[in-house]
């Protein structure tokens, strides 16, 4: 079983230089910002959720732990709003270290967390997830999410 455990601050600090970059990528790939703005854009939006780091207010990243182990598998963050009603979740990142992969994590860290939001009095949870990122789809479709919104574009070659 998955452990969440509050990130420490050198993990954090890895945690975040190298999702500000994937963020940024993300949105190139999927023609919502131009490369050029993509970095700085990624960044200023971190900055805006974790003004504080890992302690900011609503903010919770965790590392994932083998129940038992010192082995880190990922790292997953969400927003619970501790002062609204209902105290809606939202992941804002999720991963799974390349490495371990398949081998049903993804699925056991999913079923934590809703076992600490539950804890933590949320009514629900969402996310985001990009189209191009099936795997991660169809694990949150596994996993009892529904899709409740879907944006489309077509692209004209010039």
């Amino acid at each position: 079983m998955i452990k969440l455990i509050p990130i420490e601050q050198a993990d954090y600090d890895v945690f975040l230089e190298q999702e500000i970059v994937e963020y940024a990528n993300d949105h190139v790939t999927n023609g919502n910002w131009a490369p050029e703005e993509a970095l700085e854009k990624s960044r200023k939006e971190f900055e805006q959720y974790l003004p504080d780091g890992p302690r900011s207010k609503d903010q919770f990243v965790f590392t994932l732990f083998e129940d038992g182990t010192t082995q880190k598998l990922g790292v997953l963050w969400v927003q619970v709003k501790m002062d609204e009603p209902g105290r809606k979740a939202f992941i804002f990142d999720f991963i799974i270290d390349e490495q371990f992969r398949g081998r049903g994590y993804g699925k056991q860290a999913l079923a934590a967390l809703d076992e600490k939001l539950i804890e933590l009095g949320s009514e629900s949870v969402g996310l985001h997830v990009f189209g191009h990122n099936t795997t991660a789809l169809e694990l949150y479709k596994k996993m009892g999410y529904e899709v409740t919104n879907i944006h489309m574009r077509k692209t004209y070659k010039k």
